[in-house]
């Protein structure tokens, strides 16, 4: 999905926003992934990446819930987002990995099953929460259909209980960005109890796709309660990674945010 082009600028904020949770410095998480049947190299690494990232847990202390954390990382990598948006293992979470560096990635084989295995070690930055979400924080997005036409408007409203800040990333199967804010609707607050139309300014989305098959859409919605903004993006198109966009909400205090997730399909 692509913006439109667009005809103003970004106003220059020049707010930052520090997460005064605790930042432990992890060296030498291992995790493995095994190849075989359907299970590809590319599927055994991504296991192994998810298992390194648990282990960088542990070894930081965080040991409660390791499997809600495991569930997460994996839906991260099958772009399945909904186990991060859900209240329940949010409320659970007593840390992440905020960032990491891969060190070392195998390929070996098995002594015992003889058969092959992706090895790989991580150096991470892990962020220890000492707060939980905020539950008089509440977000709501009405209006997004699952399905639209090549071609058509994106619209629909937002509400927080809270006086709230908004940054709306959308991931497909090809690419990640920053939908909003942008070069040419202005980064503002969104008044407690009051619903807001998207879009915000004089601005249409047409949504397109980028190959003839149907194309899966998730919008990831990150309210907070400063005007933090997100920065790690290149291009007009403000493109990004997933893991960058993760990683950028990991900073934030639990207490401070509040996401929400929607999906629709492209056809």
């Amino acid at each position: 999905m692509k913006n439109i082009l667009f005809s103003i600028f970004f106003m220059a904020f020049g707010l930052t926003f520090v997460c005064s949770q605790e930042i432990i410095e992890i060296e030498g998480a291992r995790g493995i992934g095994l190849i075989a049947g359907r299970v590809s190299e590319l599927d055994a690494r991504r296991d192994a990446l998810n298992e390194a990232k648990v282990e960088a847990l542990r070894l930081a202390g965080i040991t409660e819930h390791l499997q809600s954390y495991e569930l997460l990382y994996t839906s991260q990598q099958d772009h399945n987002y909904s186990q991060f948006f859900s209240s329940d293992i949010h409320a659970e979470l007593q840390g992440a990995v905020q960032s990491y560096e891969i060190v070392d990635e195998r390929r070996i084989q098995n002594k015992t099953t003889q058969l092959f295995e992706i090895e790989l070690t991580i150096n991470a930055q892990v962020v220890k929460y000492d707060t939980r979400p905020d539950q008089s924080f509440i977000t709501e997005i009405q209006g997004v259909k699952g399905i639209y036409n090549e071609g058509e408007h994106l619209e629909f409203n937002v509400y927080s209980a809270l006086d709230a800040y908004l940054h709306i990333f959308n991931i497909n199967d090809h690419e990640a960005y920053l939908m909003y804010p942008n070069p040419w609707e202005q980064f503002q607050r969104i008044a407690a109890g009051d619903p807001k139309s998207f879009p915000f300014g004089y601005v249409d989305y047409y949504l397109e796709k980028s190959t003839r098959e149907p194309e899966v859409n998730r919008l990831i919605f990150v309210f907070t309660k400063e005007p933090v903004l997100f920065r790690d993006f290149k291009g007009e198109e403000q493109a990004t990674s997933a893991d960058h966009i993760f990683s950028w909400i990991y900073s934030l205090s639990p207490d401070l945010r509040s996401t929400d997730y929607q999906i629709f399909t492209i056809r």
